[in-house]
C-alpha cells in the first residue's frame, strides 16, 4: 500500500513554509504527474474542455479551484466533499458509515468522475466537475483529509512548527514539503515524477475498478486514515514544538502520497474519456 523511496534525508534546509503541499503547490504537483502519464487522447479531450475556462485552461492552473470558490455562497455545499472522517481504530472504509448524507470526498470522485463521462450535461457543468475531480484526488491522498471528526482532521491540534504557531492539518497542507525542498513547484513535480518506477505505477493501481470508484476511492481513503494514525497523529501530542526531527520522519510519506495522487489521478481521467479514447481506437482500426 505504501512505498517508501529512498532513504530518507538526515539533513533538512529549512526553507520557510510558506508555499503548499496539498495547498496550491501541491495540488498542481499531482496534476502534472497526471498530465505527464495521459494519454493524447485523453489530454486533447481536456484541453477542448477547459479552452474557455475562466480560473485556467491546463489541469494544473485549475487544481486548486476548488478550494478558491469553497468560501463563496454558490459552493458552500462543496465543503464537506474535501475530506472524509473516520474513527482512529477503524479497519477500513465503510461508506454507510464514514460518509455522511451531503457527501464526502470518496463519493465527490465518483460523482464528478461520472458527470465529466457524461457528455449530455452541459459543458460549464462538466468543466467544473473535472475541476473538482482533479482537486479531489488529490485531497483524498492528504492523510489528514482521512482524519479524526473530533478534531477536524488535525485542524483542532495547536502545534508549533519551527517555532510558529500553527496546527497539525496546516503542516501536512503547507509546511513538510516547503521545509524539505524549497524550490517551486514544477521543480519538485519533476523530481518527484522522476522517480516514479513502473513497480510503483503497478503497484498503486492494482486495486483500481473503474466500474466502482466509489469502492477504490474508499480504499485509497483508508490509505490516507491509516497514515493519518501512523504519522501524523502518531507523532504529534497537542501543544508539541516540532521542526527538522518531523520533516525528516513524514516527507517520505507526503512525497508518495503526492506521486499515488498524481498516478491514479490518470487512472481516474482515463475513465472519465472513454469516448474520446474508443475513438481514437476505431479510427486507429479503420487505417
Amino acid at each position: 500500500m505504501f512505498r517508501t523511496p529512498a532513504a530518507v534525508v538526515t539533513c533538512i534546509a529549512v526553507a520557510s513554509p510558506a508555499s503548499a503541499l496539498w495547498g496550491r503547490d501541491g495540488h498542481a504537483i499531482v496534476a502534472e504527474i497526471a498530465w505527464r502519464e495521459l494519454s493524447p487522447e485523453t489530454q486533447a479531450a481536456i484541453t477542448e474542455l477547459l479552452a474557455d475556462a475562466e480560473h485556467g485552461t491546463t489541469i494544473q492552473e485549475t487544481a486548486s479551484w476548488a478550494d478558491a470558490v469553497r468560501p463563496q455562497d454558490a459552493y458552500r455545499w462543496s465543503a464537506p466533499l474535501h475530506y472524509v472522517n473516520m474513527a482512529p481504530d477503524a479497519a477500513e472504509y465503510d461508506h454507510a458509515r464514514d460518509c455522511p448524507d451531503q457527501g464526502c470526498v470518496v463519493s465527490a470522485i465518483q460523482r464528478f468522475r461520472d458527470e465529466v463521462r457524461d457528455t449530455s450535461l452541459p459543458i460549464e457543468q462538466r468543466r467544473e466537475a473535472l475541476m473538482f475531480l482533479v482537486h479531489f484526488v488529490g485531497d483524498l491522498h492528504q492523510p489528514l483529509h482521512g482524519g479524526r471528526a473530533e478534531d477536524r482532521g488535525g485542524n483542532d491540534i495547536e502545534i508549533t512548527f519551527y517555532g510558529r504557531e500553527t496546527n497539525l492539518h496546516r503542516i501536512w497542507d503547507f509546511s513538510i514539503l516547503e521545509a524539505h525542498d524549497g524550490s517551486p513547484w514544477p521543480v519538485k513535480a519533476e523530481r518527484l515524477y522522476a522517480s516514479i518506477s513502473d513497480h510503483d505505477r503497478i503497484a498503486w493501481l492494482a486495486d483500481f475498478h473503474d466500474e466502482d470508484m466509489l469502492a477504490t476511492s474508499g480504499r485509497w481513503a483508508f490509505e490516507s486514515h491509516a497514515l493519518a494514525e501512523d504519522y501524523a497523529y502518531g507523532l504529534v501530542e497537542h501543544g508539541a514544538a516540532l521542526s527538522a526531527d518531523y520533516v525528516t520522519a513524514t516527507i517520505d510519506v507526503a512525497e508518495v502520497r503526492l506521486m499515488q495522487g498524481g498516478v491514479r489521478l490518470t487512472a481516474v481521467l482515463e475513465t472519465a474519456f472513454p469516448a474520446d479514447n474508443a475513438d481514437n481506437e476505431t479510427d486507429s482500426d479503420s487505417e
